[in-house]
C-alpha cells in the first residue's frame, strides 16, 4: 500500500507490464506529479485526454484527484492496451480506452515495442533504441551505482534483453478527428507523452479545436545531436503564439536532460 494523491493507493491492484515500470510510473505521476504541477487543480468533472497512456497510471491519478472525471486514454501497443483497459475497468475510470496512436494524419505505421521497458516504445520513425537504452542505463547507475558491484558487468546484457525490438503495425488518428467524434465540449487537460512524436500530435489539432483545450502537459524530447535538438523552444513558442502561458516544469532529477515536461494553461 502506498500513499497517493487521493489517499492510500494499492499498487497490487494495478496491472502492469513490468513491476519496475509500475513502481516508476507511480513515483513519477503520483509522487512527483510530473504532468500536473503542485497547486494546479482540475474540476471534479474534468475531461482529460491521455495520449500515450501506457497502463493507465495517469488516468488513475486523475481519478484519485477528480472521481467524476472522464479520461480518454490512447495507447497503440497491443500488450499494453490490454493492461490499460483492465485497469480503467477495475478502477471504474469514466471515459474510454482507444487502441491507436495520435499523429498529424490518419493511417497506419510500425511501432517498436520494448518488452522490458514498454514506456519507451515508439513509432519506428522516431525510435532510438541505443539512445533510450543509454538513458535507462544512466538512471540505473545513478540510483544503484555502488550497490551494483559485480552485477554492473551484467547490466548491458540485461538492458539489451529488455530493449529487444518487437514490431507492431498500429493505426494512427488525428487528435481533431477524435475530438469531433467524441463531441467533446472542452478538454481540461491534454497530456502527451509519445516518445518523440509530440510535434505530430500537436499538428493534428485543427485551429477550431485549440480554444477547447484549457491545459496541456507535453513531454518534449530535445536531445543534443539528434533530430529533436531545439524542439523545446519550438514547442514553447508554438504554444505561446496560441495564447497559452507555457513553461518548463522543474526536472525531478538530472536524468531528465533531453526530456522535459512543458505545462501550458490558457
Amino acid at each position: 500500500m502506498t500513499k497517493g494523491t487521493g489517499g492510500d493507493f494499492d499498487l497490487a491492484q494495478v496491472e502492469g507490464i513490468n513491476p519496475h515500470e509500475t513502481r516508476y510510473l507511480y513515483t513519477d505521476i503520483f509522487t512527483q506529479r510530473s504532468y500536473l504541477p503542485a497547486g494546479t487543480t482540475l474540476p471534479q468533472d474534468a475531461v482529460v485526454l491521455d495520449v500515450g497512456a501506457n497502463i493507465g497510471m495517469f488516468a488513475l491519478f486523475v481519478k484519485a484527484m477528480c472521481p467524476a472525471a472522464q479520461v480518454y486514454a490512447f495507447e497503440p501497443m497491443p500488450p499494453v492496451f490490454e493492461a490499460l483497459t483492465r485497469n480503467l475497468r477495475r478502477h471504474e475510470v469514466a471515459g474510454g480506452a482507444y487502441p491507436y496512436g495520435l499523429s498529424d494524419h490518419d493511417g497506419e505505421t510500425e511501432f517498436v515495442f520494448y518488452p522490458g521497458y514498454s514506456i519507451m516504445s515508439a513509432q519506428r520513425a522516431h525510435a532510438s533504441t541505443d539512445l533510450d537504452r543509454a538513458f535507462v542505463r544512466e538512471l540505473v547507475v545513478r540510483e544503484h551505482g555502488a550497490a551494483l558491484g559485480e552485477d554492473a558487468d551484467l547490466l548491458d546484457e540485461m538492458l539489451a534483453h529488455h530493449f529487444r525490438e518487437v514490431p507492431y503495425p498500429c493505426p494512427l488518428r488525428r487528435l481533431s478527428t477524435v475530438i469531433a467524434e467524441l463531441a467533446l465540449p472542452h478538454v481540461d487537460l491534454l497530456k502527451i507523452d509519445v516518445q518523440r512524436s509530440e510535434i505530430e500530435v500537436l499538428d493534428g489539432i485543427d485551429d477550431r479545436h485549440w480554444p477547447l483545450i484549457r491545459h496541456l502537459a507535453v513531454e518534449v524530447h530535445d536531445e543534443p545531436g539528434t533530430a529533436t535538438e531545439g524542439r523545446l523552444e519550438i514547442v514553447l513558442r508554438a504554444l505561446r503564439e496560441r495564447g497559452y502561458r507555457a513553461h518548463v516544469l522543474p526536472a525531478a532529477d538530472a536524468s531528465a536532460e533531453g526530456r522535459r515536461i512543458v505545462f501550458a494553461g490558457a
